[in-house]
């Protein structure tokens, strides 16, 4: 059970972001590291701030200037837990990610590539409307772990199932993680997928699971 101190640095934090403000986001983690709480409770909480901001994009209380501010204040609260817990130092796992071809849409894809790079991976961003030969030779050229999938569009999403297919033809064990709209796990799966992250506060969690999956050669 967590204590009324550890409750209220983990509330901080959360608000911190949602608030974008860095100035008590700090104080949040000077505080949470005080307790002595646990890493993945300071990011979850990080991640919930930014869950409740997203909520309201769009909207007068929060258009999309304001959301991209908490965008940057979750970004340095993950900076900060990744060197506190010594990531990234000498070099993070290489993620290459990108939007599919014929799909113009950027904002999940940015704040999901900003979260793996400030949780310690190498990420390689290839943008919007990437073709298929683009994810190949980037995963080839920067021997990518991990190939990280969007698309907001059904129609676009299609494309998914060969581009894992070649993908693993050339490069077997690199991990494949596919998000977006319309898309689910059962898909997913379908598509010859190794993972899928609902939520940018799933998908730390969830590429760690098949990272563990494909090193074991165990079904998803």
């Amino acid at each position: 059970m967590k204590s009324e101190k550890n409750k209220e640095a983990l509330n901080l934090i959360e608000k911190a972001v949602q608030d974008h403000n860095a100035k008590e986001l700090n104080q949040g983690i000077d505080e949470a590291f005080l307790q002595r709480i646990p890493a993945n409770e300071i990011r979850q909480s990080l991640f919930q701030g930014l869950e409740l901001s997203r909520k309201k994009l769009f909207t007068p209380e929060a258009p999309l200037p304001q959301f991209l501010l908490s965008l940057e204040v979750l970004h340095q609260g993950l900076k900060r837990l990744s060197s506190a817990e010594g990531i990234g130092k000498s070099g993070g796992i290489p993620l290459v990610i990108g939007v599919v071809e014929g799909d113009p849409h950027d904002l999940g894809k940015n704040i999901i590539s900003r979260i793996y790079a400030a949780s310690g991976y190498e990420v390689y961003d290839l943008g919007t409307q990437v073709p298929v030969d683009a994810f190949i030779s980037s995963v080839k050229e920067k021997r990518a772990k991990v190939l990280a999938l969007s698309s907001m569009i059904s129609t676009t999403m299609a494309q998914m199932p060969e581009i894992i297919k070649r993908v693993k033809a050339e490069s077997p064990d690199t991990v494949i993680m596919v998000g977006g709209a319309p898309l689910d796990i059962n898909l997913a799966k379908s598509f010859g997928a190794d993972g899928y992250a609902e939520s940018a506060v799933t998908v730390l969690e969830e590429t760690e699971a098949a990272m563990e999956r494909v090193s074991a050669k165990e079904k998803w």
